[in-house]
């Protein structure tokens, strides 16, 4: 038991510190957006000018209004979707490697690959030296994947809820004071460097390369191995094994899990994965677009965007830390449900009072070539 705990704190501190270092971005992005896109003419970065024709077609296709706040939104949603889809596959492919090579050296490569991520934010003074780093910084996002593995190999069915209401407290508190610090940093670079039109995301960039250092260190000395060689997977990998990890029908029907007890048990892990991912896209969506909508909308600056994190987390905190980890084993599906009512009023609510600023827009569907046009009905 007290080994158990030891590796649970280890992994508490470690996600704590990793979710610090990845929502610093958060507040920054529109405004990070709107510095790339300052140059015009010969002067503009060539993927700049790229990304932003694929918007406009994305706006064409979509009806969406031809206007700079919109697009940036757009923008700044394609940027979010590339990162999440290398996510994807780096999460799978190395969540299986560390069933065949240990969980803690997969773990350090991934911080490894996250940290070279952040040095060359550091240095990206255009767009494409920018994407170059969340492309690394996508494919190398697998460490949250495998710590998740090490709390099942270290702990029981028992002590399992437990344990996972604490990561999920971790990551609540790394969105309480993430996005604080990385609008405090931005805050700070620009008091301090007011000359300097990069100092506003640099600083920031630098705080994260830090923590994923301190954080690979704490993991070399703190973390142990959690799957013993005699019980990892020796078997020749082939195609097959490769493509029930990274396809998605295959992923949803959970091809690759052979150690079952019943396929009851395959059915449950189905429609846990589907509702997993239904959630996530919203939950996703939102807190991606969220700061595009505070910043165009509201002008919210990187400081106040920073605080509405810090308010949201800390609820997330108060949920996890207080509420999920006292749930008895059994009854997690029926406080899930509990808890989704909760969410559905709490959008409705949140509707109502979005009705002003809906009407104030056109809002049309592209279907079967025909336009359609809701404007008198939301009126």
């Amino acid at each position: 038991m007290g080994t158990t705990t030891n590796i649970i704190r280890v992994l508490f501190i470690s996600i704590l510190i990793d979710f610090l270092e990845f929502t610093i971005i958060l507040p920054l992005l529109p405004k990070i957006l709107t510095y790339y896109g300052r140059d015009t003419g010969i002067n503009q970065d060539s993927l700049y000018v790229q990304t932003m024709s694929f918007v406009q077609f994305i706006q064409n296709l979509t009806g969406a209004p031809n206007d700079a706040k919109w697009n940036s939104v757009l923008f700044g949603g394609i940027i979010g979707s590339l990162f999440s889809f290398l996510q994807f596959f780096s999460s799978t492919l190395c969540g299986a490697a560390s069933d065949r090579y240990g969980r803690k050296p997969m773990l350090l490569l991934s911080m490894i690959g996250i940290s070279v991520s952040y040095g060359i934010w550091c240095v990206s003074f255009n767009l494409t030296i920018f994407m170059l780093a969340r492309v690394i910084g996508g494919l190398s996002k697998a460490n949250v994947a495998i710590i998740l593995a090490i709390v099942s190999d270290s702990t029981t069915e028992n002590e399992r809820n437990r344990a996972m209401a604490w990561i999920g407290a971790a990551f609540s508190l790394g969105f309480i004071f993430g996005p604080l610090l990385g609008a405090f940093c931005s805050q700070w670079g620009i008091a301090y460097w007011p000359n300097s039109t990069m100092m506003f995301f640099i600083v920031p960039a630098v705080i994260s390369l830090v923590l994923s250092l301190i954080n690979i260190v704490f993991i070399i000395q703190c973390c142990p191995e959690t799957l013993p060689i005699a019980k990892r997977d020796s078997k020749q990998t082939t195609i097959t094994d490769i493509s029930n990890k990274i396809l998605p029908w295959h992923l949803f029907k959970f091809t690759a899990i052979h150690n079952v007890k019943s396929v009851d048990d395959i059915i449950i892990l189905r429609r846990l994965g589907l509702a997993s991912f239904l959630y996530m896209i919203i939950f996703a969506g939102l807190e991606f677009t969220i700061t595009f909508l505070v910043y165009n909308r509201f002008n919210w600056n990187s400081m106040k965007q920073g605080k509405m994190f810090f308010i949201m987390g800390l609820c997330m905190a108060l949920v996890q830390g207080g509420y999920v980890r006292r749930i008895p084993p059994g009854k997690e599906i029926i406080a899930a449900i509990s808890v989704s009512y909760i969410i559905i009023i709490n959008h409705l609510i949140h509707s109502c009072t979005l009705l002003d600023a809906i009407k104030k827009f056109k809002v049309t569907f592209i279907f079967r070539k025909k336009t359609i046009s809701i404007t008198r009905i939301m009126n």
